[in-house]
C-alpha cells in the first residue's frame, strides 16, 4: 500500500479547508458514562474492523437496536463512489455529482479511500462486500450533506459509525462548492443546488440504477438527514425552513450571486424541503442569513443542533431566537469546527488539540446514531432514551439543552 501524508500534515497543505465557526454553551451536564480513557478505547476502530468478519456473519441473531451507540457495530465500513444525474427546475439544466455510499460490509478488503487526493480514511474500505441488512425493511438511510468548501468524506467518521450499525449513507458531494471549485462570490446557484442534491440522492435510493446492489433494500420509510458546517444550510432548507425572499432579491440587486436570473430567484419561492426525513441533524453551523431564525419555527420535525464551545457560529442566537420548533442542542466543551469533521485538532488553533480527535468522536459518536434510532427507528431503550432527553450523559463535557415548540 503506497505512503500517503497523516491528516495533520494533508491540512498543513490544504489550508483552505477552513469551515464556518460553531458554537457555545455553559449548561451543565450530569456524571459521566465514560471516562477520557475509555472514550479513546471505544474510538479505536482497527479492533472493530479485525472482528468484523466474524461478528456479521452473525449480526442479525440479535436486534440491531441492542448494540450499543457508544462504540461501532459488527460490521465494517465499506464505501462505493457513483455518479448521479438529475434536472434542475426550469430550465436551469441538468446537474451530474459524485454520490458517496457508506455502507455494512462483511469484510475489511480493499483499498481505503482518499478525499481530494490528500485527505486519507483508514475506516472506510473501497467497495468491500456488502452485509445483508440487519433491519426486516432494509438499510436505514441517512443524508449527509458536507461543509462549504468541503467534500463527502469530511465527516466520513461519522458516516462509518452509522454504517458499522446496518445504516447506508447517501452523501452527494456537492460539486461548484468543494475544497477544489468553489467561486467567489458562490454563484446563488450553488445555494439552490445544495437540497437539491440531497432529494435527488433520495430519489436515487428510491429508484437505483440497473443493477445497483442496494436496489429493493434501501427503507425511504426510515430516513435522517444531517449536515456539516454550511451543510447546516442544507438541513434547515430541507426541513421546511422560510427564505427570506428580501434577502435573495437585495443580494441580487448588489451583486452578492453574479448569476441571478428572475427563473433563478422564483426557484427559491418553490418547495425545496423534503417530507421524506423524520429528524435532522445540524453539525457546528447555524444554516444562513436568508434562511432567517424566525424562519425556522414553521419546522415540525425535530432537530439536533451540535456544535462545540471553542467555535460559535450563531448557534447561541439561534437557540435563544428560535421557539417553534422541536430544538434540542448538544454544545461539546473544547470543540472546535472539525470535530464534526476530520477532527477537533484539524485546522484550528491549539486550544482545540486539549480535546484528543478521537475522545472526540467519541462524544459525538452516541448523540448522532442515538438520535437516529430515537427519532428514525423508534427506539426507545433505555441507553438511546437517556442520552437523547438529557438524563443520561455521555460525558461532563457535553451540554444539553431542549425546548419543546411553544404556541
Amino acid at each position: 500500500m503506497r505512503m500517503r501524508m497523516n491528516l495533520a500534515q494533508q491540512c498543513a497543505v490544504w489550508m483552505c479547508v477552513a469551515l464556518a465557526a460553531c458554537g457555545s454553551s455553559t449548561t451543565a451536564t450530569t456524571d459521566a458514562a465514560v471516562t477520557a480513557d475509555d472514550a479513546v478505547a471505544d474510538a479505536t476502530t482497527g479492533d472493530a474492523a479485525d472482528a468484523a468478519v466474524d461478528a456479521a456473519a452473525d449480526a442479525t441473531v440479535v436486534s440491531p437496536l441492542s448494540w450499543t451507540v457508544t462504540k461501532d457495530g459488527p460490521y465494517v465500513c465499506g464505501l462505493r463512489i457513483e455518479q448521479m444525474t438529475y434536472k434542475l427546475p426550469g430550465s436551469l439544466g441538468s446537474r451530474t455529482v459524485p454520490l458517496y455510499i457508506w455502507y455494512p460490509a462483511t469484510q475489511a478488503v480493499g483499498d481505503h479511500p482518499s478525499y481530494m487526493g490528500a485527505f486519507d480514511d483508514p475506516n472506510s474500505w473501497l467497495n468491500a462486500p456488502l452485509a445483508p441488512p440487519a433491519y426486516a425493511g432494509g438499510y436505514p438511510i441517512l443524508v449527509h450533506s458536507h461543509g462549504f468548501e468541503g467534500f463527502s468524506g469530511n465527516s466520513a467518521t461519522y458516516m462509518c459509525h452509522i454504517a458499522t450499525h446496518g445504516w447506508v449513507a447517501l452523501v452527494p458531494e456537492h460539486v461548484g462548492n468543494t475544497l477544489i471549485d468553489t467561486p467567489s462570490p458562490l454563484p446563488l446557484l450553488d445555494w439552490l443546488a445544495r437540497p437539491l442534491d440531497i432529494s435527488a440522492a433520495l430519489d436515487w435510493a428510491k429508484a437505483p440504477p440497473s443493477g445497483e446492489v442496494l436496489a429493493g433494500k434501501l427503507d425511504l420509510a426510515h430516513v435522517g438527514m444531517s449536515g456539516h458546517s454550511f451543510g447546516s444550510y442544507t438541513v434547515w432548507a430541507l426541513a421546511g425552513a422560510t427564505f427570506d425572499q428580501a434577502a435573495i432579491a437585495s443580494g441580487c440587486a448588489t451583486g452578492r450571486w453574479p448569476d441571478c436570473t428572475p427563473e433563478l430567484i422564483a426557484a427559491f419561492k418553490a418547495k425545496l424541503s423534503d417530507d421524506r426525513p423524520l429528524t435532522f441533524i445540524s453539525l457546528a453551523g447555524d444554516g444562513a442569513d436568508i434562511l432567517p431564525h424566525d424562519g425556522r419555527n414553521v419546522v415540525k420535525r425535530p432537530v439536533l443542533q451540535m456544535n462545540g464551545t471553542l467555535n460559535d457560529s450563531g448557534e447561541t442566537q439561534l437557540f435563544a431566537d428560535v421557539t417553534g420548533c422541536d430544538l434540542t442542542w448538544v454544545d461539546v466543551e473544547g470543540g472546535c469546527h472539525q470535530l464534526y469533521g476530520l477532527g477537533n485538532s484539524i485546522n484550528g488553533g491549539p486550544e482545540c488539540k486539549a480535546l484528543d480527535d478521537q475522545v472526540g468522536f467519541s462524544l459525538v459518536k452516541p448523540w448522532f446514531l442515538g438520535w437516529l434510532r430515537y427519532h428514525v427507528l423508534g427506539d426507545r431503550s433505555a441507553e438511546v432514551t437517556g442520552i437523547v432527553t438529557g438524563s443520561v450523559a455521555v460525558s461532563p463535557l457535553v451540554h444539553f439543552q431542549h425546548k419543546a415548540p411553544q404556541p
